[in-house]
C-alpha cells in the first residue's frame, strides 16, 4: 500500500527512468525537463498573459477615457470644450471683476456663489459660441481678412493708448490668443448679422434669442462642470447682454406686476403651481424668468401689461 502511495505521487523519468516528485519540472538523477510540466507552464502562461492584456487594455481605456473627459467641460453637437479654456476665460473675467471691485469679491460664502455664477455663466457663454460657430461654419462664415484682424488690434491699442505689452497685461492674455478671439467674434457676428437676422435691426434682440433657443433646442449638449443652480438672471434675448448685461433699479409696483403676469402665463400654459419668478429690468426691456427646481425654465418679456416668451 505504502509502494502504491508512492508511485502515485511519483514522475518518471523518460530518459533515466528514475522516479521524481510528481510536481517536479526537472529529472533530480539527469537533470532532463520531466513530461507534463511544459504544456501545463505554456497554458498558464498564455492564460497570464491573455489576462496582463486585458488588464492593460482596461486600464489604458480607463485613464485614455477618463482622461479625455476630464479635459472638457462640455460637448456641443460632439465637439468638446476644452477644460483649460474654460479655465483661462473663467481666471481672465475672474481677475477683471477682482481690478473692478476688489479682491474679496470671490472670497468666503458670498465670493463662492460669485464664482458659481460665474463659471455658469462663462459655460453658457462658451456653449452659445460653439453652437453660434458650427452654424456659422455650416452656412459658409469661417474666416476673417488678416488686414482686418490687425486693423482691429490697432485700433484697440490706439483707442486705449497701449502698448503692444500694456495690451497683453489688459487683456490677459498673448496678442495671437486675442487675433483668435477678434476671428472668432468678427465670424459670429457677420453671421449673426447676415444669415440670422438678415439686416433687420428693428426687432434684433428678440429674433436672435429665438433662434438661439431654437438651436439649442435642437443641438446635442453636454456640460460636464458640477455647478450649483444659479437663479441670477441674465438677458435671455441677447447675445452680449442688454444693458450691458447688468439689472437696473425696476419700480417695485412694476415689478409685482410683471411677476403676477408671468406666473398667471406659466400657470395658464402648464396647468402648474408653485413656481417662482425673478423680476429683471435690463434697459432695453423687463425680463421674467420663471424658475422650477432651481432652473429657469422660460424667460419672458414685460411691457405694457403684457407678457410674451423670449
Amino acid at each position: 500500500m505504502e509502494n502504491d502511495s508512492q508511485s502515485t505521487k511519483m514522475a518518471v523519468c523518460p530518459s533515466c527512468g528514475e522516479g521524481n516528485e510528481k510536481r517536479a519540472r526537472f529529472c533530480i538523477h539527469c537533470g532532463n525537463q520531466l513530461p507534463g510540466r511544459r504544456k501545463i507552464s505554456i497554458k498558464n502562461r498564455h492564460f497570464f498573459l491573455g489576462a496582463i492584456g486585458l488588464i492593460f487594455i482596461g486600464v489604458i481605456s480607463f485613464f485614455w477615457l477618463g482622461g479625455f473627459e476630464s479635459k472638457l467641460v462640455g460637448r456641443v453637437n460632439g465637439e468638446g470644450i476644452i477644460r483649460k479654456e474654460f479655465s483661462k476665460r473663467v481666471d481672465r473675467v475672474k481677475k477683471f471683476y477682482e481690478s473692478r471691485y476688489g479682491q474679496g469679491l470671490f472670497e468666503g460664502k458670498t465670493g463662492k456663489e460669485n464664482l458659481n455664477r460665474l463659471k455658469a455663466d462663462i459655460l453658457d457663454e462658451m456653449v452659445t459660441e460653439k453652437i453660434l460657430l458650427q452654424e456659422a461654419k455650416s452656412a459658409g462664415y469661417t474666416s476673417m481678412p488678416e488686414e482686418e484682424i490687425e486693423k482691429q488690434v490697432e485700433a484697440i491699442k490706439k483707442q486705449y493708448r497701449l502698448s503692444e505689452d500694456e495690451l497683453k497685461k489688459m487683456s490677459g492674455q498673448s496678442i495671437e490668443d486675442l487675433k483668435a478671439e477678434l476671428r472668432k467674434e468678427w465670424v459670429i457676428s457677420q453671421f449673426v448679422e447676415k444669415a440670422v437676422l438678415k439686416g433687420d435691426q428693428t426687432n434684433a434682440e428678440q429674433l436672435f434669442g429665438q433662434w438661439l433657443a431654437q438651436a439649442k433646442a435642437k443641438g446635442k449638449i453636454e456640460t460636464y462642470e458640477k455647478l450649483k443652480p444659479v437663479y441670477a438672471a441674465k438677458a435671455s434675448c441677447c447675445r452680449s447682454g442688454c444693458g450691458g448685461g447688468r439689472a437696473q433699479p425696476l419700480d417695485p409696483k412694476i415689478e409685482q406686476e410683471a411677476k403676477t403676469k408671468a406666473l398667471e402665463y406659466y400657470e395658464k400654459k402648464t396647468q402648474k403651481r408653485g413656481a417662482d419668478a425673478k423680476v429683471t429690468n435690463f434697459g432695453c426691456h423687463i425680463q421674467v424668468d420663471i424658475i422650477e427646481g432651481g432652473k429657469i425654465v422660460v424667460s419672458l418679456t414685460y411691457n405694457g401689461g403684457e407678457v410674451q416668451e423670449i
